[in-house]
């Protein structure tokens, strides 16, 4: 059961405005559809900092969420080609977390496309999900599933979020994935 979920966008385009965060609308749709009486609170975007975002999922713990959804930040970025965004959604939490499960799904190029982070902080659920839409949106699904399904268990919820942004992609896309 979910009772109170808060949805963090992350990225220096979305706190400008160069981009438009359509993906937090969709997320509390989502999740809305499936838990009609959960209070979801979406975040003003912050930027790509590990320090700023360590410190607003610890606020979020602290208020203790059932579960903080983070977009974007989830690539390879900056460290695969220095013309990429700055991603470091997934680099915060690996520092934040001292248990984690993740996944990391890999081009044929090699260029990380996405690294899914999930873990708790009793009492908070914590997840990333990237930033293009059509993936947030299948992880986000993939997620509510585990939820009324009764998955509680890191490692599934992990796998299961990480396989929908993999159906995303087509099958010659040379897609390589790696189990933390």
């Amino acid at each position: 059961m979910l009772n109170n979920v808060v949805i963090i966008p992350t990225g220096n385009e979305v706190l400008s405005g160069i981009v438009i965060d359509t993906n937090s609308p969709a997320i509390m749709q989502i999740i809305l559809e499936n838990y009609p009486t959960c209070e979801v609170t979406r975040l003003k975007p912050i930027k790509d900092s590990e320090k700023e975002i360590i410190e607003v999922i610890d606020r979020c713990v602290s208020n203790k969420y059932d579960l903080v959804i983070i977009i974007g930040g989830s690539g390879g970025g900056h460290r695969f080609e220095s013309s990429l965004s700055e991603d470091y959604t997934h680099t915060a939490m690996l520092k934040l977390l001292t248990s984690y499960n993740a996944v990391e799904i890999y081009g044929k190029n090699g260029h990380l496309w996405s690294k899914i982070v999930c873990s708790t902080k009793e009492p908070t659920k914590i997840i990333n999900v990237p930033g293009p839409y059509v993936e947030a949106v299948s992880a986000v699904k993939a997620l509510v599933a585990c939820y009324k399904d009764g998955v509680e268990d890191n490692s599934t919820i992990c796998e299961k979020v990480s396989e929908a942004v993999i159906l995303n992609y087509s099958s010659n896309a040379g897609i390589k994935c790696v189990r933390i």
